[in-house]
């Protein structure tokens, strides 16, 4: 194509020549229309010019899709093997134990060749449908460029659309080349990879002549991370600009970031980019929260990694050790060695994945509320009322009132916050708050100020615990004498008050 277009604009310039000889000695007006003839030849070139630049760029990605689809023709030509000699692991049936990692299925027998396979990361018979992976099963060879990624047995690596060699153009704005990866496995099957891996990562190869990452302070190349956040290029030997032609490889192991779902490049100065993206690879296992307690810190360096995933603490410390099976575990409390139920066949987030055994988590009459003031109060020796309730689950809080009646035995929880004003002209100016359990002290705060010629606004906060029986009453007021000072407010709401049922006391039956 570009061939022709060159011999079109010959042909062209060849007819402009002859036209401009056989009119050397015209009258002004043709001379005039051969300025113009002039004038609309520099715009067509420079139109053809262009023309030729975008049909290169398009043969280029075309060249770049056909190799796409050669490199998962590879794929799928690999693992076709491996998955005849290992039917009884890889094929996705109810019947049949899926394991969730490559490692898994390592442990369970070591003589597995590297191969396609099918994996369950969210676990077999919930959540999303088994994937297929690829699986290093030996310690492989890096090849030269540094390709294969960390060489570790039992590597899981999830395939995606963008492994093939790609080629940006030569398009000029800020991240103006934009490429979304697509993997071939679901977001939730990815995240629980990652976490039941102890590393991940995924690499960016490209090579570069004059086409910067950054050039004068702006940014014209990033990625996105798996929440969609922007994340930049540094130290890239392609922003030196010296005609060389450089190689990178660029790694990703920040397992907030993993996965990568999009990719932005530019050619600012028309140079030449070209990149490739490793799939992403994980390998490992990783290590629960479960803790012990120790009294040094020389102790708690000296545990390994086996006492610490010895000792889970939850059913989801249990599932990332390997437990898939439903039924009653121990697992390490607080104080001592508890109990609890485990549904694996439910999601992590479901109710009723861990049941705590012995433990009631119910309440029969959920209790909290959130209640505020728009207005300045003054009055003592009252509960204060409030204006307005934003929540009051149970109606234990009167608005009116500002009296809370517990509805049920328990302990509670209660937070106030306000903001205190002094009257200037006293001598002595001071507020004290009390927070009141049937007529008796149960929280204070206060704000005392001396000599001062101006008002002084402080924050009042007051938070506290609390036992109750039912019908037992709690409220808030300012207390007697206090009259050089107040509660401020001006319909902004400083005035707020909260109060929650944490546990609830059941009466056992006799």
């Amino acid at each position: 194509m570009g061939h022709n277009l060159s011999g079109m604009i010959r042909s062209f310039l060849l007819i402009l020549a002859l036209s401009t000889c056989y009119l050397t000695a015209a009258p002004p007006d043709l001379q005039a229309r051969v300025e113009l003839l002039e004038k609309n030849y520099v715009e067509i070139k420079e139109h053809l010019d262009a023309k030729i630049i975008d049909l290169e760029t398009k043969v280029g990605q075309l060249e770049a899709k056909i190799e796409k689809q050669d490199s998962l023709l590879a794929v799928l030509e690999k693992g076709h093997e491996p998955l005849k000699d290992n039917v009884a692991i890889n094929r996705p049936r109810r019947q049949i134990a899926t394991r969730r990692t490559c490692q898994e299925i390592m442990d369970t027998n070591t003589s597995y060749p590297s191969g396609m396979y099918w994996i369950d990361p969210d676990g077999q018979g919930i959540g999303d449908p088994p994937i297929r992976v690829h699986c290093d099963m030996q310690v492989a060879e890096a090849n030269g460029d540094n390709w294969k990624w960390d060489p570790v047995k039992g590597t899981t690596s999830i395939l995606h659309d963008s492994e093939s060699k790609m080629d940006i153009g030569n398009c000029t704005e800020p991240g103006c080349y934009s490429r979304q990866i697509k993997y071939y496995a679901s977001d939730s099957q990815i995240r629980a990879l990652i976490q039941l891996s102890k590393n991940c990562a995924l690499k960016l190869k490209y090579d570069c002549r004059n086409s910067p990452l950054n050039y004068n302070g702006t940014a014209y190349a990033w990625y996105n991370d798996k929440d969609g956040k922007r994340e930049t290029f540094s130290g890239s030997p392609c922003d030196n600009l010296d005609d060389e032609k450089y190689y990178r490889l660029h790694s990703i192991y920040n397992r907030d970031q993993l996965p990568v779902t999009r990719l932005h490049f530019s050619n600012p100065l028309k140079g030449s980019f070209q990149y490739k993206v490793t799939p992403l690879r994980c390998h490992g296992k990783a290590k629960t929260e479960a803790k012990t307690e120790t009294k040094t810190e020389a102790e708690t360096e000296m545990k390994t990694e086996a006492e610490t995933e010895a000792m889970p603490r939850s059913c989801e410390d249990l599932r990332q050790m390997g437990h898939t099976l439903n039924g009653i575990y121990s697992v390490r409390g607080d104080k001592q060695i508890e109990t609890v139920f485990c549904q694996f066949d439910k999601r992590y987030v479901e109710r009723g994945y861990q049941t705590w055994i012995g433990y009631v988590d119910v309440k029969s009459l959920p209790t909290y509320f959130n209640v505020n003031r728009f207005n300045s109060f003054n009055s003592t020796g009252v509960a204060i009322p409030f204006d307005v309730e934003s929540v009051n689950v149970g109606n234990a809080m009167n608005l009116k009132t500002g009296i809370f009646t517990a509805p049920r035995d328990g302990t509670y929880f209660f937070s106030f916050n306000g903001l205190g004003v002094v009257d200037p002209t006293k001598e002595r100016g001071y507020v004290i708050l009390n927070l009141y359990l049937n007529a008796k002290q149960a929280g204070r705060t206060f704000q005392e100020e001396w000599d001062t010629t101006r008002s002084i606004f402080r924050p009042l906060i007051i938070q506290s615990t609390l036992k109750l029986k039912a019908n037992d009453r709690v409220w808030l007021e300012i207390l007697n004498g206090a009259t050089s000072g107040y509660l401020y407010d001006d319909g902004f709401s400083y005035t707020r008050f909260t109060g929650f049922m944490l546990d609830e006391e059941f009466a056992m039956p006799k």
